[in-house]
């Protein structure tokens, strides 16, 4: 079963101490998912990295793909990166990849110390492809190619791959606190979707079951909260920082805004709505 290698964004440009908890975070969620899955898994990292070992590496890759704080992820081979080692293993990982008269390239970066640069290493494992399936016909091709092949070292260890997916990105879920958000149209999914994209935790308001579990896909701890007229007294009484309202600029111009003694968020506010429809589309996939 191959490793997932997660990538993250935003996180790694903080502090030190607040990358660390924030990225503690996001393993967290990550293991809470796997285990309300029921699929097993083994989570490790190191800076910049995360990684998944699991019994269902495609169940867990639909599971990254729903959480927040991962900018992508990778079904990876793991190797030494001792080069000799590294290059019969790019070999053999790439022969199911390498068709007659296929174009190919080496993508090669590393981290930390080593005998070789990156650029280097790419071009003698680009040798390496082209000898050992000179009898297909391979040649290199930078832009564009057939085939990429991506190895990634890190210390000790080199990881290869030719395939990234994406995940939502933003930060990790209950990293900036907690709002109420009020599901009265489709847009407020939306709505939602950008607040929980940013870390915060949502408080689902709503009599609509469809529209409740169109968040819980993406939260299935989701706390929810009936209707009420006074949404600053609910608010406060779930503990949260904040309303957010899926209003739109005309909405807001039309209408007038609540008052109290809590922020209200308007996260669509500056999105025109072929924006919202296909921001739309991206939570409901």
């Amino acid at each position: 079963m191959p490793t997932l290698l997660i990538r993250y964004g935003e996180i790694g440009l903080k502090s030190e101490s607040v990358r660390r908890r924030f990225e503690n975070s996001l393993v967290q969620d990550i293991r809470r998912k796997h285990a309300l899955a029921e699929v097993p898994c083994v989570i490790s990292s190191s800076r910049g990295r995360i990684y998944v070992d699991s019994d269902d590496w495609r169940r867990s890759s639909e599971i990254l793909s729903r959480t927040f704080g991962v900018v992508s992820f990778s079904p990876v081979t793991k190797v030494t990166s001792e080069k000799e080692t590294l290059s019969k293993a790019v070999v053999e990982f790439s022969d199911p990849l390498m068709s007659k008269g296929a174009t190919f390239a080496v993508r090669a970066r590393r981290t930390g110390n080593h005998p070789y640069t990156s650029q280097s290493l790419g071009a003698d494992l680009g040798a390496a492809l082209l000898d050992a399936y000179r009898d297909r016909g391979i040649k290199v091709k930078l832009d564009d190619p057939d085939v990429e092949v991506f190895v990634e070292v890190r210390e000790r260890n080199a990881f290869l791959y030719s395939s990234t997916f994406p995940g939502p990105g933003g930060m990790p879920k209950g990293t900036q606190g907690k709002v109420l958000s009020i599901l009265d149209s489709p847009n407020a999914l939306a709505a939602s979707w950008l607040l929980m994209k940013r870390g915060c935790t949502v408080v689902a308001c709503s009599d609509d079951a469809d529209m409740i579990e169109g968040v819980r896909r993406w939260d299935a701890d989701l706390r929810t909260a009936g209707v009420e007229d006074d949404l600053f007294s609910l608010a406060r009484r779930h503990e949260c920082m904040g309303i957010v309202l899926a209003c739109g600029l005309d909405e807001l111009a039309r209408g007038s805004p609540p008052k109290g003694d809590l922020p209200v968020f308007y996260p669509l506010v500056g999105m025109s709505d072929e924006e919202v429809h296909a921001l739309m589309e991206r939570v409901r996939a």
